[in-house]
């Protein structure tokens, strides 16, 4: 370590390290840190994060509607439909040519079946076969239109901006999703019901070497926009942040091609972030499924010949119906992996219930209008066997169907619906969403929001700036690779 690094780090922990909190009854986040300090020769850009200590701490009071979730008109104007996929395009570095209306086109079309490439009936979607529904015909029928036209009675408006800091892993990977919440409007005879997308960029940490710690200018851009009474400046710094990448130093826009699961070629891998539809067109079956995006090339050398897709991806944290009645041939495996689990789903507090479904057991579509994910009455006795001896070794007092509720809430179609009001044993009732939505089209939060997660999100936020308070706490923290995120749940679960 630098001498003059060292005199900073000495003072600065000195003159804190006595007003200095942790924020909350959050013991498992104590352990998400990383050490910038112990490195004996550290990178110069990461001197601003330093410096960054310097600001008001601890914190506190932070505003939910301003620093976890942004319904403000003034802010939703700076992230029109249009805009976002201009740069998604721009960034994935595909032909002009392909319009966005033929990107939106070509990706409703994936909800029908035909012999095309990346529709649901593509060999390479559900190859476990655990069954979804193909075609759509009500979805697919938004293939025919162009919401980005100024005359289409189809559009997607933005209804909220959601800040989840909460799911950056502990051990820095990326600092976490921060997502746009669309919502359809219609006045076309041929094409009602509901329908919501949801963009969920994953921001890379520029300095992953320095761990988690490297990701406190975002915890520290988001808590101090609580300060800024004033819309119109609150929504020019989420501009900078979302689109323009100049919110904070040494950070990217969160709107890139490459945030949201990017893969380069027909047979690269994905990446970390997702968009989501969440769809209920023409009032028919309400259903979740998940996208990431795929750049092809007929020649690589030649961007004139490349194009962007939404591919189908499974719907994480989703596992098959019939993994739990053990009638698949991966149900010996899946309940022992469901076994493991149970120690994070007892836990007290509905807000940090959490599962972790390996990508093998997960289905690609999450339907909230049957009893597809209502597992205690599909789990077979072998499996039930499982999760009692789990229980046991645990010494929980809670039952076997308690562990399936619970494992229920922690799906799409659970958390979006059919676990509403659902009793989970040990004093726990599951808070309701606002019927199918979390967030509606006008921009109406859920009571599972209000009075559960997004306070829960806020005591995250907090307890990660007010551990790092002092230079002196930062070098005691470590920098776990525990599979979690900072908030405690899996890396990749869905919610």
């Amino acid at each position: 370590m630098r001498p003059n690094t060292i005199l900073f780090a000495t003072a600065f922990a000195t003159s804190l390290v006595t007003s200095c909190v942790t924020g909350g009854d959050l013991d498992e986040l104590d352990e998400a840190e990383a050490d910038l300090w112990l490195d004996e020769e550290p990178d110069d850009s990461l001197l601003p994060l330093t410096a960054d200590l310097a600001a008001a701490c601890p914190v506190s009071n932070t505003s939910i509607n301003r620093s976890l979730v942004v319904t403000d008109a003034s802010a939703l104007a700076k992230v029109p439909f249009a805009t976002v996929m201009n740069r998604i395009k721009a960034t994935a570095n595909v032909a002009t040519t392909q319009t966005n209306a033929a990107v939106f086109q070509s990706w409703m079309k994936t909800f029908g079946a035909t012999a095309a490439a990346g529709d649901c009936n593509d060999t390479n979607i559900d190859p476990q076969r655990y069954g979804l529904v193909c075609p759509r015909p009500a979805e697919a029928k938004l293939a025919t239109i162009n919401p980005f036209a100024a005359a289409s009675a189809v559009t997607f408006k933005p209804v909220g901006l959601f800040n989840r800091f909460d799911l950056a892993p502990s051990n820095g990977a990326n600092c976490g999703e921060y997502r746009i919440v669309y919502a359809m409007s219609s006045t076309n005879p041929n094409i009602g019901g509901r329908g919501f997308i949801i963009f969920e960029a994953t921001l890379p940490n520029p300095t992953p070497a320095a761990g988690i710690a490297a990701c406190l200018p975002v915890a520290r851009f988001w808590q101090d926009l609580t300060a800024d009474a004033n819309a119109t400046s609150r929504a020019s710094k989420l501009e900078k942040f979302y689109l323009l990448g100049t919110a904070i130093p040494g950070f990217g826009a969160v709107v890139k091609a490459q945030n949201y699961g990017f893969a380069n070629g027909v047979t690269a891998a994905h990446g970390t972030g997702q968009v989501r539809t969440n769809m209920f067109i023409d009032f028919a079956e309400w259903h979740l499924r998940e996208f990431k995006l795929r750049r092809t090339c007929t020649n690589s050398a030649d961007v004139a010949t490349c194009k962007l897709a939404f591919s189908h991806v499974t719907v994480k944290t989703n596992p098959a119906n019939e993994l739990f009645t053990g009638t698949h041939a991966q149900s010996a495996a899946f309940r022992t992996s469901f076994a493991a689990q149970v120690a994070a789903l007892i836990r007290p507090n509905v807000a940090t219930l959490a599962m972790s479904t390996p990508n093998q057991f997960n289905e690609f579509e999450s339907v909230s209008q049957r009893l597809d994910v209502n597992y205690a009455g599909l789990a077979n006795a072998a499996l039930r066997t499982a999760i009692q001896g789990s229980l046991t070794t645990l010494n929980s007092t809670l039952t076997v169907n308690n562990v399936l509720a619970r494992a229920t809430t922690q799906t799409c179609a659970g958390c979006h619906q059919v676990s509403n009001g659902a009793a989970l044993g040990g004093g726990l009732t599951w808070p309701s969403s606002l019927t199918f939505v979390q967030i509606d089209e006008t921009s109406a939060l859920s009571p599972a929001l209000t009075t559960k997660f997004l306070p829960r999100r806020k005591a995250v936020l907090e307890s990660f700036i007010n551990n790092r308070c002092a230079p002196a706490a930062l070098a005691a923290m470590g920098n776990p690779d525990d599979g979690l995120t900072i908030g405690g749940s899996p890396v990749g679960a869905a919610n």
